[in-house]
């Protein structure tokens, strides 16, 4: 009988899969010489089995992401993927009216394992069991009961970011002519619904434009169900797969709101420009943000703009300009109680190159020869990343950088690097973060050292049993268990195994989970009920260790909340 590997274990009666054993081609090699690999299957529903045809298996390399492999599944559910590299991968399932599912997934929340394939090897009878996608669905109606056609409804799902949670849209569609709506395709878990609507306006379920009411005040605002504007007290919607939860239907009442209204001018320019885009942003370190950012644009020549349809409230109000290739740029706070906000007045500035120089300690180690700094705003997500490619003597040039916190991050090197040390204006810069003042000339000084310290070791569940497919999380201790550059996140492949690279020397604690939402390891709340159940560490720099991890048994961090 063949030796049976779990590939993907039954957890709430999703998904299972055995693997076989490597076996070696006859023939089958690349233009090297070295043994080609293959990957074959086959798809079925959850339910009876069923052959499911027409779904996409993807094979994707871990190193390189453009390097992919795919295959359709036949009549009998069935696929094979020939002339594969030797390597590491990610193995996906797609199929419409499907959870898409991952190799090596025990729940829908998790990350999956990386399928390492060596020269020659030739996995076959891989079994993925596709569940059906949920469904909510339900009608808008406005305060006197009729229906809302054209209203915008998502379904959002929490997430983490930089410690705090925040809700994405996993899908969105548009109300008919009922006021009915229907969110398909969603994977199994909690979702948040949020609708908003402009009267007189059509949208597409990808329209972005701005929702805001055309008057002041009252207006329709975006509203979350049961019916509330304020998305801490939504009620969240629990769908298991396959099911339809019907009839979750809610009100949009007119809302009092206010509006933002002032002019814009550019520093040293005596004629407003047109074209200052605007943009309106809640500062919150809530679980979400209060209501979507609102955008306005500045363009009847007198630099005069207006931004409705707000609610009450602390913002950050963005101004950009663009003109010839030259940014300029400017940000303030804006607080909203019972008026409006009238007659701000916004000077847009012309960005501040900020010059560095990179060195190497001890020496460069790059992934394919160029290394790219980026600055990143931490103030506002309004505007994209600065990047600069660094020259051959280390210098680099960041332009166009309005005033403001930035986070310093660089691409390229390879995996053992870590960058060791940032000073800008002769000042050690902490968290990667670094402060820019205009007028202030400030040089940027990176150290990278290619020692790096690294981790490996193989995960195990509480009877002993390797366990992939989970993630294995490095964080930091004591004074820098705050510093998000330093946690380091990685996944358990099929036989348990897991190596972390590139790690800061220091004090750390090393996690892993059966269950747990991706980034939920960032929040200190979260981490609080763990304390004591990881591995502590101390690493040096240059150091290798090797630790066996049990995973801790817990719910995901969205049952917990249930």
């Amino acid at each position: 009988m063949k030796r049976i590997l779990a590939l993907l274990l039954p957890v709430f009666g999703v998904l299972a899969a055995p693997l076989a054993p490597a076996q070696t081609p006859a023939a089958s090699s690349n233009a090297s010489g070295v043994a080609s690999c293959s990957v074959a299957g086959m798809v079925v529903k959850l339910a009876g089995s069923e052959p499911l045809k027409s779904a996409t298996v993807r094979l994707e390399s871990v190193e390189d992401h453009t390097r992919t492999f795919s295959s359709s599944t036949d009549a009998g559910g069935r696929f094979e993927i020939k002339g594969i590299e030797a390597g590491r991968y990610r193995l996906r399932v797609i199929r419409d009216g499907f959870v898409t599912a991952e190799y090596g997934q025990r729940t829908f929340q998790d990350p999956g394992r990386v399928l390492t394939l060596a020269a020659g090897q030739n996995p076959k009878d891989l079994l993925f069991r596709l569940v059906p996608s949920a469904v909510i669905s339900g009608t808008i109606q406005n305060e006197d009961g009729n229906p809302l056609p054209w209203a915008r409804v998502s379904a959002l799902r929490q997430v983490y970011f930089r410690g705090h949670r925040r809700l994405v849209s996993e899908v969105t569609v548009v109300t008919n002519d009922l006021g009915e709506y229907r969110l398909f395709g969603l994977r199994p878990g909690r979702y948040f619904v949020n609708a908003t609507y402009k009267p007189g306006q059509r949208l597409d379920a990808v329209d972005e434009s701005d929702d805001a009411p055309d008057s002041a005040k009252p207006g329709y605002v975006p509203t979350y169900y049961p019916g509330t504007p304020d998305p801490a007290k939504a009620i969240a919607v629990a769908v298991r797969a396959g099911e339809e939860i019907p009839t979750t239907n809610f009100l949009l009442e007119p809302t009092t709101v206010y509006s933002v209204r002032g002019r814009v001018s550019i520093l040293g320019m005596h004629r407003p420009p047109e074209g200052v885009v605007l943009m309106l942003e809640p500062r919150t370190n809530g679980r979400a943000w209060t209501v979507p950012n609102r955008q306005s644009l500045a363009d009847k020549g007198d630099g005069a703009f207006e931004i409705t349809g707000i609610l009450p409230g602390p913002y950050n109000l963005v101004g950009l300009w663009m003109n010839e290739g030259k940014r300029y740029q400017t940000q303030q706070n804006v607080d909203l109680s019972n008026s409006d906000a009238e007659g701000i007045q916004l000077t847009l500035t012309p960005g501040w190159n900020v010059s560095g120089q990179v060195a190497w300690d001890p020496n460069p180690s790059l992934e394919k020869g160029t290394l790219d700094i980026f600055a990143r705003s931490v103030s506002t997500t309004f505007v994209a990343a600065t990047q600069a490619r660094v020259a051959t003597n280390g210098a680099f040039l960041l332009r166009d950088l309005p005033e403001g916190t930035y986070q310093l991050t660089t691409t390229g090197q390879t995996a053992d690097c870590y960058v060791k040390s940032i000073r800008y204006a002769g000042m050690e810069v902490p968290d990667d973060e670094f402060n820019v003042i205009r007028g202030t000339q400030a040089t940027l000084e990176v150290i990278i050292s290619s020692r790096g310290a690294r981790l490996q070791g193989t995960v195990a569940d509480a009877d002993g049993l390797p366990l992939g497919g989970v993630w294995v999380v490095l964080v930091p201790a004591g004074a820098h268990k705050n510093e998000y550059h330093l946690f380091k996140p990685t996944t358990a492949d099929q036989s348990g195994r897991f190596e972390i690279r590139g790690i800061a020397p220091g004090d750390y604690t090393l996690f892993s989970w059966e269950q747990v939402d991706r980034g939920a390891w960032e929040d200190p709340d979260f981490l609080k009920e763990f304390e004591g159940r990881g591995e502590s560490v101390s690493l040096e720099e240059g150091e290798g260790k090797t630790l066996q991890l049990v995973a801790i048994r817990s719910a995901s961090n969205e049952q917990q909340k249930q």
